[in-house]
């Protein structure tokens, strides 16, 4: 019989061992999975542990340097012209925005700006931007009403000019960090800027921001006091401001000089500017022309030419000159005067304002004698008004220009004798016929008074200074009574007599050179006025310029008026006062009555 044998499977035995494989392979699973853990946190913690900590910080603080407070500027009568006031800038963290669209929208109301700009700088991939800066008190509730997570603020110092347009000009800005950009503000930055220190700015999970630590600032920058007087720089801007629109010219300028000390007591330029908002204006407004451009001074210059030769021996007063009708051929060139002039004296060389014969008087002398007397007078060279007690130069200051001897042809002779061939600043020429007015001294001229370090302790003090005697007290003396002629109803500047003063004073108009058509413009002309009043006992040195009046010409009629105005008003506040006029008493005097 025949045995079958049969195998029977188990079928619990079957399972057992099904569950046994996939437990392992879940403790497998379970084992690489928590093995990954752990190299990510190796990974994390300690590989990329540098990399990921600066990405973090990045993404919630932001380093920001902070500088310490600006100093002022004062003017004479110690008013702030330059102040520094807290300000709040606002930033924001992109990250933490989660419409730019709208929260963009609303701050454009608020700050205010172009919604572009902003949604752009909220739409950035980096992780700190600043929105705007230094903003306003209005600006600044308006921004935190709004409550917009990822956006904060920041104190800062915001530069400000109280008098707004006042000496815009000579006082120059500062840039959104504060630094000196133009003008005083350039030329002194280093004593006003304020120390600079670092502090972090912090956002939490909730994306409000906070300071972490150096929540204070650093130390602040010194001060500078001018010789600038409020009430004469105010009146020569608006007396110059109104002939630069009767005349419709392109820009004019005054200097206003104490005489006997050299401080400049007003620096004025036309068109003006806010330098609140200095964005808003063409950088052609920015520069003082009076102290960092040239141009040829044209018949101002003649008294100083009188004066050299008749310093040198080269005429006396009563020299005469033979004015040729009006027209002389000179070499290769043309003189021409506006009215044809027989034989003059020298006082009426200046008078009259004669070309020809001042071309005469100026070749009466050496090359060298008369270009060794124009240095002496401070053309050519500057004059350290820029210049700090240790004789570091601040600043731009214009040098001028004087074609050195060996290169004078006969024609330059004869031009730069009446102003031509010659570049002076503004500023140079008004030292220059300040030196007549003292009798032959040249002072050097003072626009800031003191310096003073943050703690108001004194640096320099600058006080008048002799340069050196340029003419003899007699040279000068006689000089003065030509210019009282010019004043005078046979002079070219009768416009500029100032009842109960004797006021001395000399005209320019010059044709400014054209570049492209390589010659002298018979349109483009430089009116001008330089003058000391009163003329005995001189207190103030006055100059004044306006460039291309389009419906003017002549310094006589475009610039003199400006001297007459801006002297009548200015000396009165010095307490000089006309010739047999009652002097109003001051309040001291009322009271010891």
């Amino acid at each position: 019989m025949t045995r079958l044998n049969f195998h029977l499977s188990n079928p619990l035995s079957k399972g057992f061992q099904s569950s046994r494989s996939r437990v392992k392979f879940v403790m497998i699973l379970l084992a690489l999975w928590l093995l990954a853990l752990v190299w990510r946190a190796v990974d994390l913690q300690v590989l990329q542990h540098d990399a990921l900590a600066g990405m973090a910080q990045r993404q919630s603080q932001r380093i920001i340097k902070v500088k310490g407070k600006r100093g002022a500027i004062y003017d004479s009568q110690g008013h702030r012209l330059a102040a520094s006031l807290k300000a709040d800038s606002f930033f924001a963290h992109p990250s933490l925005i989660r419409e730019p669209a709208l929260a963009a929208h609303a701050l454009s109301r608020a700050l205010p700006m172009p919604r572009e700009t902003l949604e752009a700088r909220l739409r950035s991939t980096r992780a700190f931007v600043w929105l705007k800066r230094q903003v306003t008190p209005e600006e600044a509730e308006a921004v935190w009403a709004l409550k917009l997570k990822g956006v904060g603020s920041t104190s800062e110092y915001r530069r400000v000019y109280p008098a707004r347009s006042l000496a815009a000009s000579l006082l120059g800005f500062t840039g959104v960090d504060t630094q000196g950009l133009e003008g005083l503000e350039y030329a002194y930055d280093s004593y006003l800027r304020g120390a600079e220190r670092t502090k972090v700015v912090e956002v939490d999970a909730l994306g409000r921001a906070y300071l972490r630590s150096g929540a204070g600032f650093p130390t602040g920058g010194g001060s500078l006091q001018l010789t600038i007087h409020p009430a004469i720089q105010y009146l020569a801007e608006k007396e110059l401001t109104r002939a630069v629109e009767t005349w419709e010219a392109k820009v004019g300028i005054a200097i206003v000089m104490r005489s006997r000390t050299g401080e400049i007591l007003a620096m004025a330029q036309a068109p003006g500017f806010n330098p609140n908002a200095y964005q808003d204006y063409e950088k052609y407004n920015y520069f003082n022309r009076a102290i960092t451009s040239g141009y040829e001074p044209g018949s101002t210059f003649k008294v100083i030419t009188a004066a050299i030769a008749l310093d040198s021996g080269s005429v006396r007063p009563d020299s005469l000159f033979f004015c040729e009708e009006g027209l002389f051929e000179h070499y290769d060139s043309l003189i021409h005067d506006t009215k044809p002039y027989g034989w003059l004296t020298l006082d009426r060389v200046i008078q009259v304002s004669s070309n020809i014969c001042a071309a005469k008087v100026g070749m009466s002398m050496p090359v060298g004698v008369f270009y060794g007397y124009i240095k002496r007078f401070g053309f050519g060279k500057r004059l350290g008004v820029f210049t700090a007690s240790d004789g570091r130069r601040l600043a731009g200051e214009a040098q001028g220009y004087t074609l050195p001897p060996k290169r004078w042809t006969p024609v330059d002779h004869a031009a730069i004798s009446f102003g031509h061939g010659i570049l002076v600043s503004p500023l140079q020429l008004t030292v220059a016929v300040n030196t007549i007015a003292t009798g032959g001294r040249k002072l050097k001229p003072i626009l800031v008074k003191e310096i003073r370090d943050p703690s108001g302790d004194l640096i320099t003090r600058n006080r008048p200074t002799v340069l050196g005697r340029v003419i003899t007290e007699r040279t000068a003396a006689i000089v003065r009574d030509f210019m009282v002629g010019v004043v005078s109803k046979a002079g070219t500047g009768w416009r500029a007599a100032l009842p109960g003063h004797a006021v001395a004073g000399k005209t320019g108009t010059t044709e400014k050179y054209d570049i492209k058509a390589r010659g002298y413009s018979k349109t483009k002309l430089i009116a001008s006025f330089v003058g000391f009043v009163p003329a005995y006992a001189p207190e103030l040195t006055i100059l004044v310029l306006v460039e291309e009046p389009a419906l003017g010409r002549y310094g006589g009629v475009v610039a003199a008026p400006v001297f007459r105005r801006i002297a009548a008003r200015a000396l009165p506040l010095l307490g000089v006062w006309p010739e047999g006029e009652i002097k109003p008493l001051t309040p001291r005097k009322v009271a010891e009555r």
